[in-house]
């Protein structure tokens, strides 16, 4: 190359690097709401965490928890579609802004009735209140329209130079997927996009989540599954929705998360911890004839001893100093119908007395219907009034909309007296917190009366089972047996049919149960405490739905822990869709705390059930408690 021409290129080059330094940098710069996992591979800074794939000048997104103009950032002009892992308002919290903007926005199949308009609208007019326990958690307060609900694990997408498989891992939700992406050229990395079916090594992010019901591992068990079949697909990074990304020791470390959440799943079972883990279980007898265990309302009645008798989950108790009786936890038209045939066939006198032992319905709506004398008397344990007096206050499942009107609430440890007996009444949390017991001598025998809390080994996996939903947890049956343990009755009056005698042994097994099924919840939450990871409530909004027209203001209480329980702290923000301004309360460490938030409606706030998310943050990530609110709007 002659002289003259090098040095003329030397000068061109020199000119170009000199602009580009005066432009303002050294390389390109990075987009701040992002950072790169490798060439073309993003995921966003915040929690939680969504993931995109950049091709030329488009994108496409795992999960829609940031907004379009994030993915600008990238340099993509077009998002070709936006996969979602699961239903979780963290999961798709702009999905609506991409269909807006024309985008796709795909989901699993299974994911259609939390995440279409259609699908959302009946999940809200059936949760409030909510009458069961199969339900869903942080389901988007409106649908998606658009959305396609169609991606199963025979729907691979193409995109760019990439694969991507969806691969069913059911378990933190019934719906939820995870997506493999494989490159073209195998040498390069590739990754599992996992959503929340993993968290870190060793934990699950909102373990209720896998509460499927109250009272099996009908969810962990799928969970556990899902780490597994995860372990052994070929990837070299696994990407959370929350938590850090892995690439080491990757199939290790979801063996050994599953192998924690199988004995989580293990402990949801008395029955299993008795007879297998501890062996030589104790042998104690029902009261009942086989027929009437497990039933619910609809054998003949069984007598108990001379004054007691029981059908499903309904006890009757005739006073020792007239006629008139006691009935205990009434269940619809059927109890009515029983109780009546009972005072016909023993010729009993009228009810004088209606109590309900727990907070389902299956265990009290039968006073709505129940022909009683007048005046009658309805008791209850103070905290298990609370949700029947004021159904549309709390969150819970199993609730009635009807409310009910007592004429006596009992503080725990209170006695009162009926008919000869006296009741004392015990705070006993178990399958609900708001559960009682309730202690009495009749016919010579001391019984606790408990609920659905302590069935029979053999009945029902030998209790009513704990879900955080339900406010239950293995601590607090752990803290009742022991209650039990102490009271040392003859009799232990179980629903369901279950009425069985007392057995020490037993009881002293409940307690080691409780206390080694809380370990093994602690061990796969991300703060290694069950009683606040595994609950919905730890951040709540009361009361669920207000009645309320158009342009009134309401008031909303909001409470950290309230369970009580030690807490770091968080932020909760008041979602208000654009109907009003995001509200946001702040707590700091501490115990229990609540805070009173004024919302004003709009004066064109249209009519009907209009239902509002809170989110929720602290220093482990986003999105740990699923509190909502709700609005029933009346015309002007």
């Amino acid at each position: 190359m002659p002289a003259r021409l090098a040095l003329a290129l030397l000068s061109a080059v020199a000119v170009a690097l000199a602009a580009w330094f005066a432009a303002g940098g050294t390389k390109p710069a990075a987009p701040p709401s992002w950072e790169q996992l490798e060439p073309g591979v993003f995921r966003t800074k915040a929690s939680p965490h969504s993931y995109a794939l950049v091709s030329g000048d488009k994108a496409l997104l795992i999960d829609a928890a940031a907004p379009p103009e994030a993915v600008a950032e990238l340099g993509a002009r077009s998002v070709e579609v936006v996969l979602l892992t699961h239903h979780h308002r963290d999961a798709a919290a702009f999905a609506a802004a991409y269909r807006t903007k024309g985008h796709p926005v795909r989901a699993p199949k299974a994911a259609a009735e939390w995440l279409t308009p259609e699908g959302v609208a009946k999940f809200w007019k059936d949760s409030i209140p909510l009458r069961g326990s199969r339900t869903a958690y942080f389901v988007l307060p409106a649908g998606v329209a658009g959305v396609d609900c169609t991606l199963d694990e025979k729907t691979p997408v193409a995109f760019g130079n990439w694969t991507v498989t969806p691969v069913a891992t059911p378990g933190h939700s019934r719906d939820h997927l995870a997506y493999l992406c494989e490159p073209a050229d195998p040498k390069t990395a590739s990754f599992l996009f996992c959503g929340d079916a993993f968290c870190s090594p060793g934990k699950l992010w909102t373990p209720y989540t896998t509460d499927w019901d109250h009272w099996t591992d009908v969810g962990l068990k799928p969970a556990a599954e899902s780490l597994r079949k995860m372990a052994k697909l070929k990837f070299t990074h696994l990407c959370p929705a929350h938590g850090p990304v892995l690439s080491q020791d990757i199939a290790a470390s979801l063996e050994a998360t599953a192998k924690l959440v199988d004995e989580a799943g293990f402990q949801k079972s008395f029955e299993r911890f008795s007879k297998d883990r501890l062996g030589n279980p104790p042998k104690y007898e029902f009261l009942v004839p086989k027929e009437q265990i497990a039933s619910g309302g609809d054998k003949p009645w069984s007598k108990v001893s001379d004054h007691v008798w029981i059908t499903g989950n309904t006890y009757v108790v005739k006073s020792s100093t007239g006629t008139g009786v006691f009935v205990l936890d009434p269940w619809g038209q059927r109890s009515a119908d029983q109780v009546a045939k009972l005072q016909k066939d023993e010729k009993l006198g009228p009810v004088e007395l209606v109590a309900f032992s727990h907070a389902h319905y299956d265990h009290f709506d039968g006073i709505h219907v129940l022909k009683t004398g007048e005046p009658r008397e309805v008791w209850s344990l103070d905290l298990v009034a609370l949700p029947l007096k004021e159904p549309f206050r709390l969150r819970a499942p199993f609730l009635d909309e009807r409310p009910i009107a007592f004429t006596k609430e009992l503080k725990d440890g209170e006695s009162a007296t009926w008919g000869g007996y006296t009741f004392k009444f015990h705070h006993l949390p178990g399958q609900s917190w708001f559960t009682s017991g309730i202690e009495a001598t009749i016919d010579g025998k001391r019984c606790v009366f408990t609920a659905d809390n302590f069935f029979h080994q053999d009945q029902f996996s030998g209790t009513g089972g704990w879900m955080g939903l339900n406010r239950s947890s293995p601590a607090a049956y752990g803290t009742s047996a022991a209650k039990v343990l102490d009271i040392a009755p003859e009799w232990i009056l179980a629903e369901h049919g279950g009425p069985y005698a007392f057995s020490k042994e037993d009881y002293a097994r409940r307690v080691k149960w409780g206390e080694a099924a809380g370990k093994a919840c602690d061990a796969v939450c991300v703060s290694g405490d069950h009683r606040r990871d595994w609950t919905p409530h730890r951040v709540s909004v009361e009361p669920v739905l207000t009645r309320a027209k158009p342009g009134d203001e309401i008031t909303l209480q909001v409470t950290l822990s309230e369970s009580g329980r030690d807490d770091p702290g968080a932020t909760v923000v008041l979602q208000g869709r654009g109907l009003f301004p995001d509200q946001s309360v702040t707590f700091p460490a501490g115990a229990k705390q609540t805070k009173s938030v004024k919302v004003k409606l709009p004066a064109d706030l249209a009519p009907g059930l209009q239902v509002f998310a809170a989110r929720t943050a602290d220093k482990t990530g986003t999105d740990f408690a699923d509190p909502y609110f709700a609005v029933d709007a009346g015309g002007k």
